[in-house]
């Protein structure tokens, strides 16, 4: 897998023989059918047939079939103004992702991930070319839907593997010793806290709309509120707790064999809280009600699966902990606010309910309410003293040029 800056297809139209052959790194590649084109989607995928001039040899070889291209293949998409360059960044994440971090991993490392052939990226477009894994046998994770508490379990396993791996990883220099912040360049900005803050000007629409999900008060009455908890969440994440994350790990963006659970779209990967994958994955995998009953002992076994990986030990007794996860429910905030041109109104519905649900059970707006009043009474009480403290130098200078 290389990662080159030459002429990108921008369009199914664009997709050549030659390209292909490039990418692949293989001049036997005979033809291609493109076989399905999904262009209306955050990401384009066009999956691909190929052929090869002897098709009994490639198959000996093990050679690729059935393969996806993704990444942004919808003149319409990038037409739109002002998404070309957001969709860019985030299409070049995840080519980063598999460029720069996956070859880091052991052959026999417990975190599993799609097979990519080829991922590059330049102005124009970032592309992976990966394993069609319909093809192979999975099937693809679906908010409509909720899962078993095994399907947890193993998303959770996984989750803990990657944390555990970059525990302590930070873009800031001098903060950690290895990787140094410098090659990890790649992960900034944090692709979360834009898209976020983006979507937060768009209130009216997402949180007021007419055709928009039920919402709390808590979370729907107070627009200055809520915008405050979540500026107050990006500003009060734990350092105790950082590493590489997903970012965006809910149950839509998973695929499965029976209850093995693997995770998809890496785009928006960054460093940040553990506890921001594990509450916005457990959350959206389970009814509310499941949720309810399981959450506390599914916490637990992400802790012990955290350890056993070589992470840090860490127990719900700590009180750090449970705050940080209390307050890492926020995340399932970017359901609250993701449009409809974006997700089916379905699935937007159905997160929507799993997410408000568990914001209002652990009380999150509430919380970072608190942290951030705690915040400004100390900023108040410091310019106070400073201002004091000025004054009194001023009247001393005053007395001292009067005697």
């Amino acid at each position: 897998m290389s990662v080159d800056a030459f002429t990108m297809p921008l369009s199914t139209e664009d997709l050549t023989l030659g390209w292909l052959q490039a990418v692949f790194s293989d001049p036997s590649i005979s033809g291609f059918e493109v076989t399905d084109a999904r262009l209306f989607e955050t990401t384009s995928k066009l999956y691909v047939t190929l052929s090869y001039k002897d098709e009994k040899e490639a198959s000996a070889a093990g050679k690729p079939q059935k393969v996806l291209l993704k990444g942004g293949f919808s003149p319409v998409m990038f037409a739109t103004p002002g998404y070309k360059p957001i969709l860019i960044r985030a299409y070049t994440r995840e080519v980063d992702m598999f460029s720069k971090f996956v070859p880091t991993l052991p052959d026999d490392a417990v975190l599993q991930l799609p097979k990519v052939y080829w991922a590059g990226a330049n102005d124009d477009n970032a592309i992976l070319a990966m394993e069609d894994l319909a093809a192979g046998g999975f099937t693809f994770g679906d908010p409509t839907r909720t899962y078993s508490l095994d399907a947890v379990h193993s998303g959770v396993e996984q989750l803990a593997t990657l944390h555990a791996k970059t525990w302590g990883w930070s873009t800031k220099e001098g903060e950690h010793e290895s990787p140094k912040a410098a090659e990890l360049a790649w992960l900034e900005p944090n692709i979360y806290d834009v898209t976020m803050g983006g979507l937060l000007g768009m209130w009216d629409e997402l949180i007021l709309g007419a055709d928009r999900p039920p919402l709390p008060a808590i979370l729907k009455d107070s627009r200055e509120r809520t915008s405050r908890a979540l500026s107050t969440y990006f500003a009060s994440r734990n350092p105790r707790f950082r590493c590489l994350v997903h970012g965006d790990p809910h149950s839509g963006n998973t695929y499965l064999k029976g209850d093995d659970v693997r995770f998809l779209d890496w785009q928006i990967a960054h460093v940040g809280t553990a506890f921001h994958d594990l509450a916005y994955f457990l959350v959206s995998m389970l009814t509310v009600e499941e949720r309810r009953t399981h959450e506390l002992a599914v916490l637990d076994r992400y802790l012990e699966a955290l350890a056993r990986h070589g992470g840090p030990t860490l127990s719900r007794e700590d009180p750090e902990v449970m705050t940080e996860y209390r307050k890492a429910i926020l995340t399932g905030l970017g359901w609250v606010l993701t449009p409809h041109s974006m997700q089916a109104k379905a699935r937007v519905a159905a997160m929507v309910e799993r997410y408000a649900a568990a914001i209002v059970d652990h009380k999150t707006i509430e919380l970072l309410t608190e942290i951030a009043d705690a915040a400004d009474k100390k900023t108040a009480e410091k310019t106070a003293t400073d201002v004091k403290g000025n004054v009194a130098v001023q009247v001393n200078k005053v007395d001292g040029e009067t005697a």
